[in-house]
């Protein structure tokens, strides 16, 4: 199989995170000679992303097998600590994060910073970027992060995102423009982890040439899949306009939860909310509206757009 597949393409030029408000270094330096991590290139490209008077920012991240109630639903997984999603991560743009990953898993991993403009070396793509993470080892993610938005991060190795593996880092605009009072973090998934089958075992499957309901799939998941994840083949399009993609799955969560314990976000009447969705999922898009109001789209991908008013967004993955 490939590792740059369609479907990493297609995920290329997709719109897959967004924020809305209710009511690295490659290449050569010439032909033949590498850029590599300790380049004076480098260096200044970083350097260049600082900002006087930003901070560093740390944290540690844990992926390690978790149980974790999905709301009602009790599943063994893997996850950054003990909640799905993991940590949330916040910074400024122009901040400095340092953040060191210990690998508890039985099996390598990795980090990758989904959307992030940064250095090559820390993007998280093993046997590309970096080597990756063993078992019971560490590695430490230092980069800085340049432009504001919603971004989310996870594994690039194997089918781990399809897992609990993922959390959101949220980068702050100094001089944000929105006028708002709230602010909620929305994460969208699709599940099958711990229900009797494991993403791995479902990827094995796609990779045979059957989807759900039986029928001939191109088996574009995997490794080489735009997000690490199991991919949907052939029927992103269908699913885009609100048709089934390869996997029927038993749960979809929002901030790891499901329809039957769900989180609950609250305000008051009046309140202006600031909404920042993720769709972690890998097979699914997911139309999003809220009954009663209105929502005006602020930013997709983490950069402004014009804005636009809709009683719905389409969310794609990743």
């Amino acid at each position: 199989m490939s590792e740059i597949s369609r479907r990493h393409l297609l995920l290329g030029a997709a719109g897959l995170t967004g924020a809305l408000t209710l009511g690295g270094i490659s290449g050569c330096s010439r032909p033949g000679t590498a850029v590599i991590p300790a380049a004076d290139a480098v260096a200044t490209a970083e350097a260049a992303r600082r900002v006087s008077g930003r901070g560093v920012v740390t944290a540690r991240l844990t992926p390690r097998p978790v149980t974790v109630d999905l709301g009602g639903r009790v599943v063994q997984t893997w996850a950054y600590g003990d909640t799905v999603p993991g940590p949330l991560l916040r910074a400024t743009a122009g901040d400095l994060l340092r953040v060191t990953v210990d690998n508890q898993l039985p099996t390598e991993s990795s980090v990758h910073w989904h959307g992030i403009a940064l250095r090559n070396d820390m993007d998280g793509v093993p046997g590309i970027t970096q080597r990756p993470i063993t078992a019971g080892s560490s590695f430490e993610y230092a980069f800085t992060a340049p432009d504001p938005g919603t971004y989310f991060y996870h594994p690039h190795s194997g089918v781990q995102l399809d897992r609990g593996l993922y959390g959101v880092l949220v980068v702050d605009d100094p001089a944000e423009p929105g006028a708002y009072d709230e602010e909620w973090v929305v994460v969208l998934d699709d599940w099958l982890d711990g229900t009797g089958r494991t993403p791995d075992e479902e990827l094995a499957r796609l990779r045979g040439g059957q989807n759900e309901s039986g029928q001939s799939s191109d088996g574009m998941g995997g490794m080489g899949g735009g997000m690490g994840g199991m991919g949907m083949g052939g029927e992103m399009q269908s699913a885009f306009l609100g048709g089934a993609g390869d996997i029927a799955y038993p749960h979809y969560l929002v901030n790891g939860r499901t329809p039957d314990a769900p989180v609950t976000l609250s305000a008051a009447p009046g309140t202006r909310v600031r909404i920042r969705i993720i769709n972690a999922g890998s097979d699914t898009a997911f139309r999003v509206a809220l009954g009663g109001h209105q929502m005006t789209v602020t930013h997709s991908d983490g950069f402004p757009v014009t804005p636009v008013t809709t009683d719905a967004v389409m969310i794609g993955m990743g």
